[in-house]
């Protein structure tokens, strides 16, 4: 450990005479994050578990730009990671947390090689977010971003892979504006040699931009498994092949009006597999319109549209989910007297304590129809069929920012039954800025957010399903001193009815259904401080409390307390 320390010290001493002529930079982040859980629950059922669990670490994010030529960047980050309890080394773990290589081949063509970020559409190549946020107070946001940060997860919906990605664009004088080409290849897995074959995901994008008004889009994703990596035969592959447009024209200086959507479809092959579960060939499609108006003056923006998602239409890369639901949480993970699991909760979820997806999954993974059951792998959910309404606002007024989602989705087939589900989905939240209304210069910010879901069936007594929840996401953030702002938020769920899940094969077929019948209430409050030395540097403490309430006397019933310590630093 001591030997890769002052490597890393001897490298950037000896680029030292370099970063004077501007050769090089420094960049990176440090924390230092400290947890104390305590568990509340009955001792009449659980006498076994400890209740208290404490932990914590402190880490460096140390990163280098290495500026060969004006047209070359080479990156390099390294985390050092002690956690609390070690001394002299004990605990410390060192990392290789990014590298890449960038650069502009020829003043033409844009190449990254190593770790790189992809996004492409929302039904090829799309990291969607996780449910439970609306419009989630800062005291909760606070922890998430470190999540975030961890597994490089960003506000642009990006997957972090490992491969290569191109890119390039040519303008024209007259009839089409500009053309963007866009590729990339990434290794998703390596193989085993014995029974698990190397897997690869590649694809890319050409968009025509005839002008200011108009666009259009094709694009590709394919991920398959590469032959001769294993004795087997066995392959794997699928494909998604779309084709997207946005048309935006001025009806007047202050109004636009315009059309958007994407449309295409996917197939899944599974060659020479021996298992008679597995599907020889697999295709379906999708297609999403929307008419868009917006009206500049006062910041407003309506979207329309409709969807069908073909109940076999199969995108990992925008199907598969940030947090996977089949995992125990990392804190108690199991609990009563039984030693039963501890199943997921929300504030598991908020503080990390969950196994987070960082690469792209063939498998529709587990999800919690009590969190989100009408959309759990986003915009690209198979199965689902129907209209949909965004409205959004962003102006300087007392409400700076508001916006409301209303989705009216059914089954596109039944499942299980010749019945289909039905879906209503509601969000609604806003960000008041209560100084504005009192006068005051320094920040009161109140968010309030909204979420109503309803899944149903009808049909006979076997068959029908009648599942409600609703989430208040709630937060006040209050600058009294300069810098120092008081955080309060809070997350309400309330779940009552039934439903059926669908229990899936490797394969991604429907074997059985889990028919489950919630009646609980779950409740996550949080406040704390926070004092912000910059924009990007702060030092908080925050104290969280969690209770879970169920009306069925065969599920426990408990809490969780939470202390955090976290100073964040990023240079």
């Amino acid at each position: 450990m001591i030997r890769k320390i002052l490597l890393i010290a001897l490298v950037f001493v000896s680029f030292q005479m370099e970063g004077q002529q501007k050769k090089f930079q420094f960049n990176g982040a440090a924390r230092g994050y400290y947890f104390a859980n305590e568990l509340d629950i009955d001792e009449a059922i659980d006498t076994l578990t400890t209740r208290k669990a404490n932990y914590g670490h402190t880490l460096v994010d140390l990163g280098i730009s290495l500026y060969p030529d004006k047209n070359t960047e080479i990156i390099a980050m390294f985390r050092i990671r002690n956690d609390l309890g070690g001394f002299w080394g004990g605990g410390t773990s060192f990392n290789v947390r990014q590298l890449s290589l960038k650069g502009v081949a020829g003043g033409v063509v844009r190449y990254e090689l190593g770790d790189i970020d992809i996004k492409m559409t929302p039904y090829t190549l799309f990291n969607t977010q996780e449910e439970g946020i609306v419009n989630e107070a800062d005291v909760f946001a606070l922890r998430r971003k470190i999540v975030h940060y961890d597994m490089f997860y960003n506000d642009e919906n990006m997957w972090r892979m490992q491969g290569a990605q191109v890119g390039f664009g040519l303008e024209f004088a007259r009839g089409i504006k500009a053309i963007d080409i866009q590729g990339f290849f990434t290794r998703q897995r390596p193989t085993d040699g014995i029974a698990v074959p190397e897997r690869v995901y590649g694809g890319g994008s050409l968009k025509i931009h005839q002008s200011k008004h108009l666009s259009v889009g094709l694009n590709s994703v394919n991920i398959f498994d590469l032959k001769e990596t294993i004795p087997d035969s066995i392959q794997f592959k699928n494909s998604v092949h779309t084709a997207d447009l946005s048309y935006m024209m001025s009806l007047t200086s202050a109004m636009q009006i315009g059309v958007k959507g994407e449309a295409g479809m996917s197939s899944s092959e599974y060659i020479n597999y021996q298992d008679t579960r597995a599907p020889d060939e697999l295709t379906d499609w999708f297609y999403d319109a929307a008419l868009v108006l917006g009206v500049k003056p006062i910041g407003i923006e309506v979207v329309v549209g409709f969807k069908d998602v073909g109940a076999d239409f199969r995108s990992p890369g925008s199907q598969t989910k940030r947090i996977n639901y089949a995992k125990f949480p990392a804190v108690y993970q199991q609990f009563t007297n039984d030693a039963i699991g501890r199943p997921m909760s929300y504030a598991d979820v908020i503080s990390g304590n969950t196994e987070n997806s960082f690469r792209i999954s063939e498998e529709l993974m587990s999800y919690n129809a009590a969190y989100n059951n009408t959309t759990p792998y986003g915009l690209a959910t198979p199965n689902r069929r129907g209209v949909y309404l965004e409205a959004t606002r962003n102006d300087s007024s007392l409400f700076r920012r508001t916006f409301v989602q209303i989705a009216a989705l059914t089954q596109s087939r039944g499942t299980g039954t010749m019945e289909k589900m039905n879906f209503i989905l509601a969000e609604a939240g806003t960000d008041l800025y209560l100084n504005d209304l009192v006068g005051w210069k320094k920040e009161i910010k109140l968010g309030l957010g909204l979420r109503y879901e309803n899944s149903s069936r009808s049909g006979e007594e076997y068959e029908t399903a009648n599942l409600n929840s609703t989430l208040f996401d709630l937060g006040l953030s209050v600058e009294f001193v300069k810098g120092m702002d008081l955080m309060l938020g809070a997350k309400l769920w309330n779940v009552h009815g039934n439903a059926f899940v669908n229990e899936r094969d490797r394969y991604n077929t429907i074997e059985n259904f889990d028919i489950i019948e919630l009646d609980m209430v779950e409740n996550t409050y949080a406040g704390g401080l926070r004092y912000r030395f910059n924009e990007k540097n702060s030092l908080s403490a925050q104290y969280q409390l969690f209770e879970i309430k169920h009306g069925d006397d065969q599920l426990a019933d408990y809490g969780m307390s939470q202390f955090t310590f976290l100073l964040s630093l990023s240079f």
